[in-house]
């Protein structure tokens, strides 16, 4: 396959994940609102209510995280360094990019990344 149509077909795969994780955000939101809606009339249910909320909220949290990242993915196909490691400039491997295409970092770095290293 050429490069461009790597970058294709790479863009789509980062569009669709961007989707997914929008609308996983959507229905954590409602079913947060369903949760506060619902009033829970005893202590025992208003701390699984609570509980709900929170995990909702922090998948919310996890998935801001990721739609950044693949937004800054977007951003390096458009500006051509896409597919380059942001720390040692040097390029990621395309078995890590077709595994994780919003990859910031080669194996190297992240791994150092990983360690606190970095």
């Amino acid at each position: 396959m050429s490069h461009a149509k790597d970058l294709k077909v790479t863009r789509k795969q980062l569009l669709a994940k961007r989707k997914e994780v929008l609308e996983g955000v959507s229905r954590a939101r409602e079913m947060g609102s369903v949760e506060t809606e619902s009033g829970a009339p005893d202590i025992a249910d208003r701390a699984t209510s609570a509980f709900q909320r929170e995990f909702s909220f922090s998948l919310s949290e996890n998935e801001g995280k990721m739609l950044r990242l693949i937004d800054e993915a977007i951003a390096r196909l458009d500006n051509g360094k896409f597919g380059m490691c942001i720390h040692c400039e040097q390029p990621i491997e395309r078995q890590r990019l077709q595994a994780v295409p919003w990859a910031r970092h080669c194996i190297a770095c992240q791994e150092l990344q990983d360690r606190g290293e970095m």
